[in-house]
């Protein structure tokens, strides 16, 4: 096994022993929880980019910080559809978004993490329209009268410029995850279906790019956990 994936394991809940995950825990109460959706990035970038890459930047705070992560989440994004658009996205390009189901399935869950003696979440979501953050904020507004637990939402817009599978997230897995980009099959028609223009066009994308943007959200949900902790 090499070092990168020696070290996910080590803060990668699921594959954590019984007492191991239970000691994890008591000497750092603090879990990441990655979310995301299914849903097309062109051509060069996975179904699952958003939760792939969410769960990637967390095991890196974790491992630098202590903490948890529980596995990346793929049914938790949202996306209020038109019926055409529903047709088009979901019927047409495979996405799959769970507007009715979401939120009570991370409150669900999060409910059993506050179980755990868990003390601060961190809710990362890889995918972020307007409805997204706006739901994340209010399950976190729901647990900021919990008696033990403090859930600080995040998404990447909060600090950089964001995309949909642009410069911004082709950087960053050209950085975590360069065996899943294959810049080869950006065409013309990718350009069409998600509206790239020139200065966030993937193709000028990098990896240093990727490297610089993710030591942002690294220092950033550093301070947001020991504030909270």
């Amino acid at each position: 096994m090499n070092e990168s994936k020696k070290q996910n394991r080590e803060v990668q809940y699921e594959v954590m022993f019984g007492r191991e995950a239970n000691e994890a825990i008591h000497s750092f109460p603090v879990g990441y929880l990655p979310i995301g959706c299914l849903e097309r990035h062109g051509d060069h970038l996975p179904m699952g980019t958003d939760a792939l890459r969410a769960h990637k930047i967390c095991c890196l705070v974790a491992q630098a910080l202590g903490g948890v992560v529980f596995p990346p989440h793929h049914y938790a994004g949202i996306h209020k559809m038109t019926r055409g658009q529903l047709e088009k996205y979901t019927a047409e390009w495979g996405n799959i978004y769970t507007d009715k189901s979401a939120r009570d399935s991370l409150v669900d869950i999060i409910n059993q993490i506050a179980l755990m003696n868990i003390r601060v979440l961190i809710l990362y979501s890889g995918h972020y329209p307007p409805c997204q953050v706006q739901m994340m904020r209010e399950i976190s507004e729901k647990f900021s009268i919990h008696a033990t637990l403090s859930v600080i939402p995040f998404c990447e817009s909060m600090i950089i410029q964001g995309d949909h599978a642009g410069i911004c997230e082709t950087s960053f897995m050209l950085y975590l995850e360069p065996e899943l980009v294959r810049m080869d099959h950006i065409k013309q028609k990718n350009y069409l279906d998600h509206g790239w223009q020139q200065h966030n066009s993937p193709e000028k994308a990098s990896s240093e790019k990727g490297a610089n943007d993710l030591r942002q959200i690294l220092d950033y949900l550093k301070r947001e956990i020991l504030k909270n902790k």
